[in-house]
C-alpha cells in the first residue's frame, strides 16, 4: 500500500447531507513522546470530546486530533484534568486495572470482512491494542505514550497505515473512572451512538519523514546516592551492629513478647473479673463499664443534620423486587451510597436487614444482591450502603481489594483529628437506620444487622451495642478476635476460659484504640446486645465444634443470666482457611441456615428459593453527576481537617497546657531511671574512640547504642542522632558529616530505639513496626509515646557520663528515605500492590528530636531533615504516605510540631527540607505556610545538604 499524505473523512449523520472532512498531511517532523509541541499538530484537525453529563464541577473532555505523517497515522489526545490521574498500568499490553484511558477504534473493511483496531492508552503511557485483524504483526506497526502533567494530560500515538484498509469506522473515547467527588465519567468523538465513516485518499504524497519515538518518563522518587573515600569510607563501612546477628533478632524477639505479655496480663485481670459474674446485676456492672470504655474511645456522635435522603433511580424488574439506588448524607457533606432492595409490593409493615458489605468487594457484589433480592421477594427490605472508602465512596482507586488499604489511610487521618474510622462507620449506619425509619412501611421493631465476612462483622457489632433499634445482629467473624487464626496462627495463646483481646494489624476497626486497656474485646461487644438476638457466625468453619469455641461459652453464660437462651444461635460454613468455605460476602450455604433463625427470633419471611440475577455495576450506582455536582461529596480527609483546624485552634488557645495534653496522648513518656548500662566492646577508628552499648530501659527493652567520642577528652559537646534506619542509617548515608563533628570536638551517638535498626522486625506486610503499634494503641499507648522514652533515657544516660558536657547536647533528626516527586500527578494507597513506587515518608527521627527536646529542657539545640512540616498536613489529601508507628490519637487536640517548636523556645530549632503529607520536599514558602505562624526559635531552609547541619549545630553550641 503506498504510504500516504491525506485522509478523508466522510460523516454521516442520519439522513443530513454528508460533509467531507479533508485530514491533512503534516508539513514537518513529529516525535511520539506526549509532548504535542510540534508546529505539525496545528496541521492536524481536532476531534472535540463531549459528554451529555458535562458538568462545570468536572473537567472538559479535550479533544483528540488526527494527522497523516510520513505513512503513519498519527492520533494525539489533550485531556483537561482538574486532579489528578489514576493508573496503575505501565509497558505495552499490561493487564489493565481500572484507570483513567483514552480509546481510539477502527472499524475496517480487511478482504472484505469487518474488522476492528482498539487502541487504549493510559496517563502513564501504558498501551495495548485489541485487534481481530489477522495479521499477526499488526502490534509492530504501532507506538504511543503520555504524559501526565499539571492541569491535563497528553497522548500520543502512530499507525503504520499499511495495517488499516481504506474505508471503516473511526471513534474516540475517553473515561475518566471514580473519584471520591464524581462517578465514572466519559467522553466521546463522535456523539454516542453516531457513525462517523473515514476513507483513505490517495491524492498527494506526503513528504514528511516517519515520526520519531521518545516514550516520556514518568517521575521518579528523589533518592540520595553518595560516595564516600577515606576514613569516612571506614565509618559507612561499619555494620551498625553491637550484638552478633542472634542476639540482636533475640532481643528484637523480646519486645514483642514483652507486648504479648501486657496483653495476657490484661486478658488474666478480664478473666477474674469475668468469674465474679454471677447475676444479672454482677453481668450488667461489667457490661456498662467496658462498653463506656468503648464509648469513650470512639467518642461523641454527631448532632443528626438532615439527612438529604435521595432516590436517584427506581427499577422493577418484574420478578417481585425493586431496586432503589438511594443516597444520604449520614454528616453534611459526607455522601453515603446505596442499594435499598423492596417487595413489588406489600400492605403491612415488613422487616429490614441492613448488610454491611466485606473489604473484598462493594455493595455491587454479586453475593449481595443476591441478599438483597432473594429476600426482597420474600417481603423483606434490605438496604446495602457502600462503606468508606469502597464502591462510590472510594477516597482512593477502585482497585481490587483497595478498601483494605483506604481503610488503612482514612483510620490513621482520623486518628489523628481524635477521631476513628469505626465511630464514623458506625454512624452511616446508625444514619442508614433512620432513612429506612423514614419510610412507614418499615417495622421499626424488626431492623436486623447483618455483617458480612472480613470488615463487614466489626461495625454491625459495634453498632448494635451501641444502638438498640436493632433488633437482631449476625457479625460475621468477629465473635472473637480473629477468628480466622484458628487456622493461620497455630493453636489459641490463651487457656478455654480466658477471652483473646486480640492483637494489632493494619485494620484499625479489628484491633479498636483503647480495646485492650479498657477490656472491650470482641466477644464483650457482641455479647453486649443481650437479651436481643445474636447469631455467633463464622465464614468457614470452627475447627471442631461451637461448642469448643471459648466465646460460645460465654455467650451462653450471658444468655442464661437473662432466661433468653433462644435468643443465641451459631452458624458456620466449611472449613479450613484457607479453603474452599472462603466467601467474600455471605454465602448460599450461610443463608440457608440463616432463614429459619430469623423467622424464629423476629418472624422474617423465608425465602421460598435463592434468586439470582446478577445486574450490571451501572445499575446499582446511586451517585449521578447530577447528585455529585450538586452535593460535593467530601473526603474523610477534608472533614477530618476541617474537624482537626478547630480543635487545635481550640488547643493553641492555651500553650501553657500543651506538654501536659500532649503527654497524655502519648502514654507513658517518662525516662528510664538510672538505666543500666554497659559497655559491650570498644575499638579505635583512627583517633576516635568507638564505643558499642546496651542501655536497658526497662525489662525486656534493651536499646544499642554507639558512642563515638575523642579518647580523653572530657565535657564534650555531643550530638545525638535518631532516624527510621537507625545508626546504620546514619553510618552508611552521614558518615561525613560525622567525621566532620568528630574533627570539631564533638561527642556522637548514634541510637536505635525500639524496632528500628538493629532492632527493627520484619515485616511482612506494611510499614516496620504496623503491628506493633497498632496493639500499643490498643493497650492504650503509642509507638511514638514509647520511643519518646528510649529517647530520653538514652539522653539521660550520656548526661551522666563524665565525659559528656550535658549542658552543650544536640539533637539531630534524619530521613535517609526517597521521597516523592513534587510533580508527582498520581498516587496509589501504602501496600498496593503494582504500579510505580510511591515510597513513604520516615519522619521518625525528626518527631523524636522535637519532642525530646519539648520534654527535656537541657536540649541546648535541634535539627531535623526530611521531617513533616506538621501532622495538619497528612490531612492535607486523601492520600497520605506515612507509617502508622508515628501516629497519636488526637494529637490535633493537644498541638501540632510548631507548637512543639515554639514551646522549646528560646532554645533554636533548625527544620530543614521537610515534607508534605504525600512526602514530598516543600519549598521555603510552603514550608512556613505549613508552620505559619513560624516559631521565632525555628531556622527552616529548603536545602537537603546535610553539612549544613553541621555547620548549624557547631554555630549553636560554639
Amino acid at each position: 500500500m503506498t504510504f500516504l499524505s491525506g485522509l478523508m473523512i466522510v460523516l454521516s449523520l442520519g439522513a443530513a447531507a454528508a460533509a467531507q472532512l479533508q485530514i491533512p498531511a503534516a508539513s514537518g517532523a513529529i516525535t511520539i513522546d506526549g509532548r504535542l509541541d510540534e508546529p505539525s499538530w496545528s496541521d492536524a484537525r481536532s476531534l472535540p470530546l463531549a459528554s451529555p453529563d458535562s458538568s462545570a464541577a468536572f473537567p472538559k473532555g479535550g479533544e483528540a486530533r488526527i494527522v497523516v505523517c510520513g505513512g503513519y497515522l498519527c492520533l494525539a489526545a489533550r485531556l483537561p484534568e482538574t486532579g489528578r490521574v489514576i493508573a496503575i498500568s505501565q509497558g505495552r499490553s499490561p493487564a489493565w486495572w481500572r484507570e483513567d484511558i483514552a480509546v481510539f477504534t477502527f472499524a475496517v473493511n480487511f478482504n472484505n470482512r469487518g474488522r476492528r483496531l482498539t487502541l487504549t492508552i493510559n496517563p502513564f503511557g501504558a498501551y495495548s491494542l485489541d485487534s481481530t485483524m489477522p495479521d499477526p504483526d499488526v502490534m509492530k506497526g504501532v507506538v504511543a505514550t503520555a504524559r501526565p502533567g499539571a492541569g491535563e494530560w497528553t497522548v500520543e500515538a502512530a499507525f503504520a497505515l499499511d495495517k488499516i484498509s481504506r474505508t471503516g469506522l473511526l471513534s474516540v473515547e475517553r473515561v475518566r473512572v471514580p473519584r471520591h467527588d464524581a462517578p465514572e465519567l466519559r467522553w466521546h468523538w463522535p456523539a454516542p451512538n453516531e457513525r462517523l465513516d473515514f476513507e483513505l485518499a490517495f491524492s498527494t504524497v506526503s513528504s514528511s519523514a516517519a515520526p520519531g519515538f521518545q516514550p516520556a518518563p514518568m517521575p521518579a522518587p528523589q533518592k540520595e546516592s553518595r560516595t564516600f573515600t577515606g576514613l569516612a569510607a571506614q565509618l559507612a563501612a561499619e555494620s551498625g551492629r553491637i550484638w552478633p546477628d542472634v542476639e540482636g533478632e533475640r532481643l528484637a524477639a523480646a519486645f514483642q513478647h514483652r507486648l504479648r505479655n501486657r496483653m495476657a496480663n490484661v486478658a488474666a485481670t478480664e478473666r477474674m473479673e469475668w468469674d465474679k459474674v454471677n447475676t444479672r446485676a454482677d453481668w450488667e456492672q461489667f457490661r456498662d463499664q467496658r462498653i463506656a470504655a468503648l464509648q469513650k474511645s470512639l467518642g461523641n456522635f454527631p448532632e443528626r443534620t438532615p439527612l438529604r435522603a435521595a432516590v436517584t433511580r427506581r427499577a422493577d424488574y418484574g420478578h417481585g423486587f425493586v431496586i432503589e439506588n438511594v443516597v444520604y448524607e449520614s454528616v453534611l457533606g459526607r455522601v453515603v451510597a446505596a442499594n435499598l432492595y423492596l417487595p413489588s409490593s406489600s400492605g403491612a409493615k415488613i422487616p429490614a436487614i441492613v448488610v454491611v458489605h466485606s473489604h473484598h468487594a462493594p455493595k455491587t457484589q454479586s453475593e449481595l444482591q443476591d441478599m438483597g433480592m432473594t429476600w426482597a421477594r420474600a417481603g423483606v427490605a434490605v438496604l446495602v450502603p457502600d462503606q468508606p472508602g469502597a464502591g462510590e465512596r472510594v477516597e482512593s482507586q477502585a482497585w481490587p481489594r483497595e478498601s483494605y488499604y483506604a481503610c488503612y489511610a482514612m483510620g490513621m487521618q482520623l486518628y489523628l483529628a481524635g477521631e476513628s474510622l469505626m465511630k464514623w462507620m458506625v454512624w452511616d449506619l446508625m444514619r442508614g437506620i433512620d432513612m429506612l425509619l423514614e419510610r412507614p412501611r418499615i417495622d421499626p421493631k424488626r431492623i436486623v444487622m447483618l455483617g458480612a465476612v472480613a470488615g463487614g462483622g466489626d461495625p454491625a457489632a459495634v453498632t448494635a451495642a451501641l444502638d438498640s433499634r436493632i433488633a437482631a445482629v449476625i457479625p460475621f467473624n468477629f465473635g472473637e478476635a480473629g477468628p480466622e487464626q484458628h487456622y493461620t496462627r497455630g493453636p489459641r495463646p490463651y487457656d478455654f476460659g480466658t477471652a483473646d483481646p486480640g492483637w494489632g494489624s493494619w485494620e484499625s476497626t479489628r484491633n479498636l484504640r483503647g480495646g485492650a486497656a479498657g477490656q472491650f474485646f470482641p466477644w464483650l461487644i457482641c455479647a453486649s446486645v443481650a437479651p436481643r438476638p445474636f447469631l455467633f457466625s463464622f465464614e468457614i468453619g470452627w475447627p471442631k465444634t461451637v461448642e469448643e469455641e471459648p466465646a460460645w461459652a460465654r455467650y451462653k453464660k450471658v444468655f442464661d443470666l437473662y432466661g433468653r437462651r433462644e435468643n443465641l444461635a451459631s452458624v458456620d460454613g466449611f472449613g479450613p482457611f484457607p479453603g474452599p468455605g472462603e466467601c467474600t460476602n455471605v454465602g448460599s450455604f450461610l443463608r440457608r441456615r440463616i432463614y429459619p433463625i430469623l423467622k424464629k427470633w423476629v418472624d422474617m419471611p423465608v425465602p421460598s428459593s435463592e434468586y439470582h440475577s446478577v445486574k450490571p455495576d451501572g445499575d446499582l450506582m446511586a451517585i449521578t453527576p447530577q447528585i455529585a455536582a450538586d452535593r460535593r461529596p467530601k473526603t474523610t480527609a477534608e472533614l477530618a481537617s476541617t474537624l482537626a483546624q478547630a480543635r487545635l485552634k481550640n488547643a493553641r488557645a492555651n500553650p501553657a497546657m500543651l506538654r501536659a495534653t500532649l503527654a497524655a496522648k502519648l502514654g507513658d513518656i517518662e525516662p528510664g531511671q538510672n538505666p543500666a548500662a554497659s559497655v559491650v566492646s570498644s575499638k579505635l577508628v583512627s583517633r576516635f574512640l568507638m564505643e558499642a552499648i546496651r542501655i536497658e530501659v526497662e525489662p525486656d527493652v534493651t536499646l544499642p547504642v554507639i558512642l563515638f567520642t575523642s579518647r580523653g577528652a572530657a565535657q564534650s559537646p555531643a550530638v545525638v542522632a535518631f532516624a527510621q534506619e537507625g545508626k546504620r542509617g546514619f553510618l552508611a548515608n552521614r558518615a561525613p558529616e560525622i567525621l566532620n563533628l568528630l574533627e570539631r570536638g564533638f561527642a556522637v551517638c548514634l541510637a536505635d530505639v525500639r524496632y528500628t535498626g538493629e532492632l527493627a522486625p520484619n515485616a511482612p506486610r506494611g510499614p516496620a513496626g504496623m503491628s506493633m503499634a497498632a496493639t500499643e494503641l490498643m493497650l492504650g499507648n503509642t509507638l511514638l509515646g514509647a520511643r519518646l522514652k528510649d529517647a530520653r533515657t538514652i539522653l539521660g544516660y550520656l548526661s551522666r557520663r563524665p565525659d559528656i558536657n550535658p549542658k552543650r547536647i544536640a539533637l539531630w533528626g534524619d530521613s535517609f528515605g526517597p521521597v516523592n516527586p513534587r510533580e508527582m500527578i498520581f498516587d496509589k494507597s501504602l501496600n498496593q500492590p503494582g504500579g510505580p513506587e510511591i515510597p513513604q515518608a520516615e519522619p521518625l527521627g525528626s518527631l523524636l528530636v522535637l519532642l525530646t527536646a519539648l520534654y527535656e529542657p537541657d536540649v541546648a539545640a535541634a535539627a531535623t531533615r526530611r521531617g513533616l512540616a506538621s501532622f495538619l498536613s497528612l490531612l492535607d489529601d486523601r492520600f497520605q504516605y506515612s507509617p502508622l508507628d508515628v501516629i497519636v490519637p488526637g494529637i490535633l487536640e493537644a498541638g501540632d510540631l510548631p507548637d512543639a517548636v515554639a514551646a522549646i523556645a528560646p532554645r533554636p530549632v533548625l527544620i530543614q527540607a521537610s515534607v508534605d503529607g504525600r512526602n514530598r520536599p516543600l519549598t521555603l514558602a510552603e514550608a512556613k505556610q505549613k508552620m505559619a505562624p513560624v516559631p521565632a526559635n525555628a531556622t527552616l531552609t529548603e536545602e537537603a545538604d546535610p553539612e549544613l547541619i553541621v555547620d548549624w549545630i557547631s554555630a549553636r553550641l560554639r
